[in-house]
């Protein structure tokens, strides 16, 4: 069972989301939290497997959160949902370790199989947005000196075995770990252990930021054999 918190200021889009989640199998809305400092209160409580959360809160505002609970409970998968679907978001909300980038008008479907995803260690961004990380990460690679793909991590890429790249470059297309077994014909133990090693040499947080690295580097470009 995944468990679900939802953290949102509307009440309508709380009650609605979990109406449709908890009908969902293998689906629990274990709580709803209307702003941020309640998103922290009930991430302590409830230990959810994966949060859906609102950017624009009163009080700390979405990305705060992000960033709150990903430096104490870097397990909890989540996932943005928001109508603002503004650069600065994209990139602070991923930056931060968000799993996830949903705009709210996304289907069910759609809906759960990002939470899916995002519980099975893949990263979810929606198909509307894809192509703005993309123009975004290659502005910023261009612009901001301090970016994830500085020039140590660039030559680090050369530290990385043709399988650390293989597995960074599927984290780049958002598989999850499960998927990435069935693609390399390798054991999921295999794949996390490739995972820790890349992210040792590279000197990146997390998953997310490796997917960060992935899109913003030259990786996604190499052809392995």
């Amino acid at each position: 069972m995944i468990n679900v918190l939802i953290v949102d200021d509307q009440e309508l889009f709380r009650e609605s989301l979990a109406l449709i989640l908890n009908v969902q199998p293998g689906l629990s809305v274990v709580g709803a939290a209307a702003s941020g400092n309640e998103a922290i209160k009930l991430t302590r409580e409830l230990m959810p497997d994966v949060i859906l959360m609102d950017i624009r809160m009163p009080e700390i505002n979405g990305i705060e959160c992000i960033k709150i609970i990903k430096n104490s409970y870097r397990q909890i998968k989540i996932i943005v949902l928001t109508t603002f679907d503004d650069d600065e978001y994209i990139y602070e909300a991923l930056k931060n370790g968000t799993d996830g980038f949903l705009l709210k008008g996304t289907s069910k479907g759609d809906l759960v199989k990002a939470i899916e995803t995002v519980h099975n260690n893949g990263v979810s961004v929606d198909p509307d947005i894809v192509r703005k990380v993309f123009a975004l990460f290659g502005k910023l690679e261009k612009t901001t000196p301090s970016s994830i793909t500085d020039n140590n991590k660039e030559l680090n890429i050369h530290a990385l075995n043709k399988n650390e790249i293989k597995i960074i470059q599927l984290i780049g297309r958002g598989m999850s770990n499960k998927e990435m077994t069935k693609e390399l014909n390798f054991t999921e133990g295999t794949v996390r252990n490739f995972i820790s090693s890349s992210l040792k040499k590279l000197d990146l947080r997390d998953r997310t930021q490796l997917a960060i690295f992935a899109l913003q580097s030259s990786l996604m470009l190499k052809d392995i054999e």
